[in-house]
């Protein structure tokens, strides 16, 4: 096939760390897997009745771009409950899961060149999907020393005149930390004094630990209406396999947003539609249950990587993920995660592979069973053991 010459997308388009990861250990039977981030638990009972009775009546053809009227209705009341201000079904629009809100958002708000800030380290499908609409990443650097949560001031520092977009996440992948209050309110004033469009990536926001609640820019200030925010069924419910995600925003951006998705997917599909609204407004046992052992979870953590000469990590407070400092083991992320799976059999993603902020330091996903957990911190302990013992 010479005659098939490859777009600069495609040859450009960045290959996933997490992903090598995950591929490098699919050799190993015996690997402790703390690579891809999706829960380790199965989808509530009701929500697949719900999706089998769809199917079984027949609910699959074509429907709304927009979403089916039920689920965005749902949705809204949600959000209106959650932010504490009216949100209509007509601001809401349902996606495949939330990469499609994200990409849908960055087409509403973005032109070819234009600049976005994002943050560093974070989810490295940023880059992906900013390459895809022709716009440059600007990282925004989360320091370990502000115990990696975002700032104003470094947002700040990096706007110039072609900023279009800020692109927030929390709780953070990799880092598993929450923006702070007064730090959103901050940030969405230098997006109204810049005139910049925000997109808030939130699709961890159940997922929150020690008691604390987890609040959205779109509730912290009467300022940020505008937003557009970016959520998921995906981690709170274990529906990561059901792609189905949706997008808040003003009203007349999510129309426009509705006649680009026709040309993308057309529209979700109405039986998971339907799986997706006995999942908000069933039974919020299983989420709970899963947050709470997702907690007990990250104690463990936290308490064994504190038991390894020479590692340390930011207490994440939500998300399932640890973000562990390796720099005084001498090796880079890589070599770190690479050495450890083929030495010891446990498999962790370089923080490299979340932008350059990451380097030093690897991302733990505790999105495992205990002894999963255990075992594999015991097997990191030896092999941290070894290094210094040279």
């Amino acid at each position: 096939m010479k005659y098939l010459n490859l777009s600069k997308l495609a040859t450009d388009y960045p290959a996933s760390g997490i992903r090598r990861m995950f591929e490098l250990a699919a050799g190993s039977d015996d690997a402790i897997r703390f690579t891809v981030g999706e829960p380790d638990f199965d989808t509530p009972a009701h929500v697949g009745a719900a999706a089998k009775a769809a199917l079984d009546a027949h609910l699959t053809r074509y429907v709304s771009n927009s979403g089916i009227p039920e689920l965005r209705q749902a949705i809204a009341a949600n959000r209106t409950a959650a932010w504490g201000r009216p949100i209509g079904a007509e601001s809401v629009l349902v996606t495949i899961g939330g990469m499609e809100a994200l990409l849908l958002a960055l087409q509403a708000v973005v032109n070819p060149g234009d600049e976005v800030l994002v943050p560093d380290p974070g989810y490295p499908n940023y880059q992906g999907q900013l390459l895809m609409v022709g716009a440059v990443a600007v990282p925004v650097p989360i320091a370990e020393e502000n115990r990696f949560r975002m700032r104003a001031a470094d947002v700040a520092a990096r706007i110039t005149p072609q900023t279009a977009a800020i692109v927030l996440n929390s709780p953070s992948n990799p880092l598993g930390t929450i923006v702070e209050d007064a730090e959103l309110r901050k940030i969405a004033e230098l997006a109204r004094a810049h005139q910049l469009a925000i997109i808030s990536d939130e699709v961890y926001e159940r997922i929150v630990f020690d008691g604390r609640a987890y609040r959205s820019i779109a509730q912290v200030t009467e300022n940020c209406t505008d937003a557009l925010i970016v959520n998921s069924f995906s981690k709170t419910y274990a529906m990561t396999g059901w792609r189905c995600g949706w997008l808040t925003g003003p009203a007349e951006v999510i129309g426009r947003l509705a006649q680009l998705k026709e040309g993308i997917s057309s529209c979700t599909p109405p039986f998971v539609q339907h799986g997706a609204i006995a999942a908000l407004t069933g039974p919020q046992d299983a989420a709970e249950h899963m947050r709470q052992t997702f907690q007990e979870r990250r104690d463990l953590v936290c308490e064994g990587v504190a038991a390894i000469s020479g590692l340390r990590l930011v207490r994440p407070e939500g998300a399932f993920y640890a973000f562990i400092n390796i720099a005084a083991t001498g090796l880079t992320a890589t070599e770190f995660a690479t050495r450890l799976l083929a030495e010891q059999r446990v498999c962790v993603v370089p923080g490299s592979a979340f932008g350059a902020g990451g380097e030093g330091h690897v991302r733990l996903s505790f999105a495992a069973s205990t002894q999963q957990i255990d075992e594999g911190l015991t097997r990191m302990g030896r092999f941290v053991a070894g290094l210094q013992r040279g």
